[in-house]
């Protein structure tokens, strides 16, 4: 059996809770228990109701639902977590015997590194980094700061990688130059195909039904998405927006859906477990993403997994995902009106809507399913084993 030490699993590692990172370890490691490998994986925090038997759990620090109240503390938490995860690891290295050492999540474009690399601790084991991901907007000024120190961490940690993973083509492209071509792997996230499917039996309603699903801060463009909404009140009454998430933005978006006269039309849902939120999903009749630039979109995947048609904007994670107008729509960011003239054009036809949505099935289940994912980093990690 090959024994993989997966030295930063997520800051959430979980099977139910809403944690994109934490569900995605969770499902790798469970799929790629059918290869013959065991995971020993290190999380900041650890919620799981199913154990997986191919994988033992270490948790080294402690849980807060909502991020950092400010950069400073948000870094010296992440800074308490490294440290304690490399301790952490550095006994398992020495206790067991290790074949693979993996830097899964976080991984972000010039914000993530790894310690244990840093120091040397993985020279006597393959090392792979990822799946990376990178953002598309400006971070704010004092975030620049501190990334003009943790790019050049990120930069050795990637250096000291035997392989590095991608989750698109376009984050391929940041890294090619810094390490050989050959060491850089593009495989995608992926999404439970078993439980996020189309409802069984069709569910009729009186109105039609928008949905948002994800955390609630300005680079989300969820406002565009309400001030899109108010345009396409006017020419359907009868439509309405569900937003599933929480965050910083709520009390603003709130007001700004009051301002446009649409407390009927938007209903805030707050947090939802991962377990409850694939009904938000199969009752929709439209997904919306908005995003000003996003490192994936994994809300797009499990949208489309339902057989619902999403709209969502042409940067970032989801250009890559969604074939326009065959699985899906791609919109410039920032445009309330494109966005609504879309969502208007998929409410009157209901076909198109029902053909788009079948086509995003397919193609989730064919390239997106975790099996076939699972299988990706099985190859990988047989260069290795």
């Amino acid at each position: 059996m090959t024994r993989v030490l997966v030295s930063s699993a997520a800051y959430v590692l979980s099977d139910y809770l809403l944690s994109s990172e934490g569900i995605s370890c969770y499902q790798l490691l469970k799929n790629l228990g059918k290869f013959n490998y065991s995971f020993d994986a290190v999380s900041e925090f650890v919620r799981v109701r199913s154990p997986l038997k191919n994988a033992n759990f270490h948790q080294v620090g402690s849980f807060k639902l909502m991020p950092k109240s400010s950069l400073v503390t948000k870094y010296l938490a992440h800074t308490e977590f490294i440290t304690r995860s490399c301790l952490k690891c550095m006994r398992i290295l020495k206790d067991k015997e290790i074949t693979i050492v993996h830097h899964m999540f976080p991984a972000v474009n010039n914000q993530s590194f790894s310690l244990l690399a840093l120091m040397g601790k993985t020279r006597k084991h393959p090392f792979v980094v990822g799946p990376l991901s990178a953002h598309y907007y400006t971070r704010p000024r004092d975030e620049r700061t501190i990334m003009g120190l943790t790019s050049k961490l990120h930069r050795k940690t990637i250096q000291k990688a035997d392989a590095i993973i991608t989750v698109n083509q376009q984050v391929r492209k940041l890294y090619e130059g810094i390490v050989d071509n050959e060491r850089i792997r593009v495989i995608p996230l992926g999404v439970d195909t078993d439980v996020f499917s189309p409802a069984e039996k069709t569910i009729h309603k009186n109105s039609y039904e928008i949905l948002y699903a994800g955390y609630l801060y300005r680079l989300k463009g969820v406002e565009y998405l309400i001030r899109a909404l108010a345009l396409v009140a006017k020419e359907q009454r009868d439509v309405r927006l569900r937003v599933v998430g929480e965050g910083p933005d709520r009390s603003r978006l709130v007001a700004l859906a009051k301002s446009f006269d649409l407390e009927e039309n938007v209903r805030f849902e707050g947090f939802v477990p991962h377990t409850q939120i694939v009904r938000y999903y199969q009752h929709c009749n439209i997904f919306c993403f908005p995003t000003l630039g996003e490192p994936f979109g994994k809300v797009v995947l499990e949208a489309m997994a339902c057989g619902k048609p999403v709209i969502a904007s042409n940067v970032g994670g989801p250009a890559d995902i969604i074939e326009d107008k065959r699985t899906g729509f791609l919109i410039p960011p920032a445009q309330p009106g494109i966005l609504a003239e879309t969502i208007l054009g998929l409410l009157v036809d209901q076909k198109k809507r029902k053909k788009i949505g079948a086509n995003a099935r397919t193609a989730i289940a064919q390239s997106y399913s975790w099996e076939s994912i699972a299988e990706k980093y099985h190859k990988l990690y047989s260069n290795f084993a």
